[in-house]
């Protein structure tokens, strides 16, 4: 499989999101409900969103040839090659708070963010 022109930047062994242990608890819990083994997540960007872009999460069994994958104990995020060059760097985390509960993407990329966190601008 071709390598990513974005991953060729990273040092060996270096993961390019940092997927943070509340995710991979809360995406576990939600991947046992499924009963899916193939099940994956799957981060990816769009166009939209009050500042630009905004960030979409679902759960996906196709494994495409440009995604990059980040194994961390029985979960795998998975990220387009599109999605990664906004992506590269980033945080995942979940939070569950008096707010609500919801992953949020700590984007070191993003040169602003909207209120509610979902969509950002480069």
């Amino acid at each position: 499989m071709p390598v990513s022109p974005v991953l060729s930047v990273l040092p060996e062994g270096t993961d390019p999101l940092v997927v943070s242990e509340a995710v991979i608890a809360k995406v576990g819990e939600m991947l046992a409900e499924e009963n899916d083994p193939n099940l994956q997540l799957r981060i990816f960007v769009t166009g939209g969103g009050c500042s630009g872009f905004q960030y979409g999460f679902a759960f996906d069994d196709e494994k495409k040839e440009d995604d990059v994958r980040v194994q961390k104990g029985p979960v795998t995020v998975v990220v387009d090659a599109m999605s990664l060059q906004y992506l590269m760097g980033a945080e995942i985390d979940y939070e569950d708070k008096l707010e609500g509960a919801r992953f949020v993407i700590r984007n070191p990329n993003a040169s602003s963010t909207c209120g509610c966190g979902s969509s950002f601008s480069v």
